[in-house]
């Protein structure tokens, strides 16, 4: 059986990924989704991280841009655009989870949850058994924390560019799921993808999740 690495390009996953290569373990695929949306100092980091290891990691994407989900893709009601992903149309994590699922099936994939999420984020592998995949959780095994995975990747040169210094977590830097002060910190420190935000937000046909965020109205 194929063992597949799931890398999101975070901390986590980038520390199991060093680890289990360090480790010597079999690494037969290094997968990572890409919706486009990611920060540039993200995209830096798979590029940093592909010479480092000097293997090259798989690009997925999804069967449309972010752009056609959010404002284009014609609902059954006739509406055009899911908007804002939210709690009961996560249209984003589906639509990753499909196309991974596909790529995956007949594989073990190492997903990179530290030791805090032991209780709490597994429950995805009953998902993927129905897909014919097999999950498995490297850092669990190991019982490395999230502090003990971002101190790993520093000693081995990996820094984002400096993001872990703003977000406690890295996704797409509009990602709705985010706590409210890093919309706060998205506007300080990251003004031009900001405005992105505050120009999607208004062709939205769905409010945003987080009442709390408020946007600004560009002409």
């Amino acid at each position: 059986m194929r063992q597949v690495v799931s890398l999101s390009g975070g901390k986590d996953s980038t520390a199991m990924l060093l680890l289990m290569l360090e480790r010597g373990e079999p690494v037969d695929d290094i997968v990572f989704f890409d919706w486009g949306m990611e920060f540039p100092e993200m995209y830096e980091h798979l590029d940093k991280l592909e010479r480092y290891i000097e293997r090259p990691i798989t690009r997925l994407y999804p069967r449309q841009t972010w752009n056609w989900w959010m404002f284009e893709r014609e609902k059954r009601d006739g509406q055009l655009g899911y908007g804002w992903p939210g709690a009961r149309s996560r249209w984003c994590n589906g639509e990753k989870c499909d196309v991974m699922d596909r790529h995956h099936r007949g594989a073990t994939v190492c997903i990179g949850y530290s030791y805090e999420e032991r209780f709490t984020r597994t429950r995805s592998n009953r998902r993927m058994r129905t897909s014919g995949i097999t999950a498995r959780f490297p850092l669990l095994e190991w019982g490395v924390s999230e502090i003990e995975a971002l101190k790993y990747c520093k000693a081995h040169g990996f820094d984002w560019g400096g993001l872990y210094k703003h977000f406690s977590r890295v996704s797409c830097w509009c990602c709705p799921f985010k706590r409210t002060r890093d919309y706060e910190t998205l506007r300080r420190e990251f003004p031009g993808l900001w405005q992105r935000m505050c120009d999607m937000n208004v062709r939205s046909p769905w409010p945003f999740p987080n009442e709390k965020v408020k946007f600004e109205v560009t002409a």
